[in-house]
C-alpha cells in the first residue's frame, strides 16, 4: 500500500509505503518508516474514489488522505471503513436514534448516503459532507414524484429532502418510513391516554397531535381542547419532589409541556428463526404481481407449475396439483394463507412487536419550556430527580421551537450543551464544532440551576 498525507492547505505532510487496516475501530495507516497515523472514521467527512484503485479520505481537520495501491484487500477495507463511519459519526454527533435502525443506501439531494430509519427519526450520513437527522414529529409530509422512485420530505426550515436512488428497496423504505412515523404518533396515543384515562378519543386525538414525540405544546393549545388536560398531564408526570418547582415555573411566563421517548419498547420476535408472513413470493404472475407460495421445495414445485402455465408432463391435472401443494404443503409446514406459521411443529415464531404496557415514566422523558418577559427560556425535565434546570437565552416563540428541535436532536442528553468543548480532551469538542444543533444551544446557554436551597433564586425573572 501507497500513502500520501496531505495538510489543509494542500502541502505534503508524508508519504510512503505501509500497510492500511480497520484496528480497534480505527482505520490505522502503518508506515515502514515513521509514526503511526489512527484515523478515527467520525473524523472522515469524505470518502471517495477519484480514480480506479486510490481512495481518498477528507478527514474533519482538513487534511486529506490519499491511499493507493491496496490491492485485493481494497474492497474489504473500504466497505469496513464506510460501515463504521456511520456508526461512528452517529455517535460523535451525538445524532444516534432510539432502537435499532434499519439501514438503506441511497441518494439524498443527489449524493450518495446512508439513510437509517429508528423508532424517533430518520437519520441520514452522506458520502461527503455532515450527517443530519430529521425527527418524525418535525417531518410535515412525504410524497413521491410519477416514477415513484424519488420521495420528497417536507421539513420545515429547509427546502424539501429529495430521496433517490434506492432501486429495489424504494418501496420499502417508504412503506417503513411511513409505518415507524405512524408507530410513533401510536406510541403517543397509547401514552397519553394512560396519562388521560378520562377523556374521549376524539379529544385524545387533539393532544396527541399536539404532543408529538419530542415536541413541546403550549399550555393554551392543550387546556384549548380541554381545560383539564394539561394540570392533569403535568400531575401525572412530575415526580412529587418538583411539583412545587414546576408550579412555581408556571408563573414565569408562557408554558409549554412535552414528552420524549428516550427507550425503545419495539421488541424483537421471538421462536426458531426470523418471522415471515405465511404468502412468501417466489415467482410473477401474467401481470407482474408476485405469487405467494410456501418455502422449501414445495413452494419451488408449486411455482414452477403455476409459472409454466400448468403445461408440461402434468398436462390437465397441473392445476390440481399446484393448488393440491399449496394445500397440502404449505398448510402443514406454512399453516396455509391464513394461518401462523410455525417453522417446526410447537415452535411458533413471534413477529416482532410493540410492548405498548412498557410505555412509562421511564422510558419517556417529560420536560416544561417557560419563555420569561426577560428573554430567557427555561429548560425543566419533571421526571428525573437528578436533573438540573437550564436556561437560555431567547427572544420568542419562533426561538422556543428552534431550541427545543435542537434539544430533540440531540436526544434531550444534555451534558454537551454545559461541558467544556475546547479541550483536546473533551468528549464534546467534535460535536460542539461539526453539529449545528448543539453549536446553537452551547451559544444561547445562560447557566444550569441544580435543584437546591437557592434553586428560585437562580432563575431568570
Amino acid at each position: 500500500m501507497h500513502y500520501r498525507l496531505i495538510a489543509d492547505g494542500g502541502a505534503l505532510l508524508d508519504e510512503g509505503g505501509g500497510t492500511a487496516e480497520m484496528a480497534g475501530g480505527a482505520l490505522v495507516v502503518t508506515p515502514e518508516h515513521g509514526p503511526v497515523l489512527r484515523v478515527a472514521p467520525g473524523d472522515v467527512v469524505e470518502l471517495l474514489e477519484p480514480q480506479p484503485y486510490v481512495v481518498l479520505l477528507t478527514l474533519a481537520d482538513g487534511a486529506r488522505l490519499e491511499l493507493s495501491r491496496l490491492g485485493v484487500m481494497r474492497t474489504q477495507l473500504l466497505a469496513e471503513l464506510a460501515e463504521a463511519r456511520v456508526a461512528d459519526t452517529e455517535r460523535v454527533l451525538l445524532l444516534d436514534g432510539v432502537g435499532t435502525p434499519e439501514a438503506f443506501n441511497g441518494a439524498v439531494d443527489g449524493a450518495p448516503a446512508e439513510l437509517r430509519l429508528y423508532d424517533d427519526a430518520l437519520v441520514i450520513v452522506p458520502g461527503a459532507g455532515l450527517a443530519e437527522k430529521y425527527p418524525y414529529a418535525f417531518i410535515k409530509g412525504v410524497t413521491t414524484d410519477a416514477t415513484g422512485y424519488t420521495i420528497g420530505l417536507d421539513v420545515p426550515g429547509r427546502p424539501p429532502v429529495v430521496i433517490g436512488r434506492l432501486a429495489r428497496r424504494t418501496t420499502e423504505f417508504l412503506d417503513l418510513l411511513k409505518a415507524r412515523t405512524a408507530a410513533a404518533s401510536g406510541r403517543t396515543s397509547h401514552f397519553l391516554a394512560a396519562l388521560l384515562p378520562g377523556l374521549g378519543p376524539v379529544a385524545l386525538r387533539s393532544v396527541a397531535a399536539l404532543l408529538r414525540d419530542g415536541l413541546a405544546a403550549p399550555r393554551a393549545g392543550l387546556e384549548a381542547v380541554e381545560p383539564t388536560v394539561f394540570p392533569a398531564l403535568l400531575e401525572a408526570a412530575c415526580l412529587p419532589d418538583r411539583v412545587a418547582g414546576a408550579q412555581h415555573l408556571l408563573g414565569l411566563g408562557q408554558t409549554w409541556l412535552g414528552f420524549k421517548q428516550t427507550v425503545s419498547v419495539r421488541r424483537a420476535g421471538s421462536g426458531a428463526g426470523p418471522w415471515r408472513d405465511s404468502a412468501r413470493p417466489i415467482v410473477l404472475d401474467h401481470d407482474g404481481h408476485a405469487g405467494s407460495f410456501a418455502s422449501g421445495a414445495p413452494g419451488m414445485f408449486t411455482a414452477g407449475m403455476m409459472s409454466s402455465g400448468f403445461d408440461g408432463p402434468f398436462g390437465v391435472y397441473g392445476p390440481a396439483l399446484a393448488y393440491g401443494m399449496l394445500g397440502g404443503f404449505q398448510s402443514a409446514y406454512a399453516g396455509g394463507p391464513h394461518l401462523p406459521r410455525d417453522v417446526f411443529p410447537h415452535q411458533p415464531v413471534t413477529p416482532e412487536h410493540t410492548d405498548y404496557a412498557a410505555l412509562d415514566n421511564a422510558v419517556v422523558l417529560a420536560f416544561l419550556l417557560v419563555l420569561t418577559p426577560s428573554g430567557h427560556l427555561i429548560y425543566e425535565v419533571l421526571n428525573e430527580a437528578d436533573h438540573a434546570t437550564y436556561v437560555f437565552t431567547c427572544r420568542d416563540t419562533d426561538q422556543v421551537a428552534q431550541l427545543n428541535r435542537a434539544l430533540d436532536l440531540l436526544g434531550f442528553r444534555v451534558e454537551g450543551i454545559y461541558a467544556d468543548a475546547t479541550s483536546a480532551g473533551s468528549h464534546y469538542r467534535k460535536a460542539a464544532e461539526r453539529l449545528p444543533a448543539l453549536r446553537v444551544l452551547r451559544e444561547r446557554f445562560q447557566r444550569r440551576v441544580v435543584h437546591t436551597e437557592g434553586w428560585r433564586s437562580g432563575l431568570p425573572g
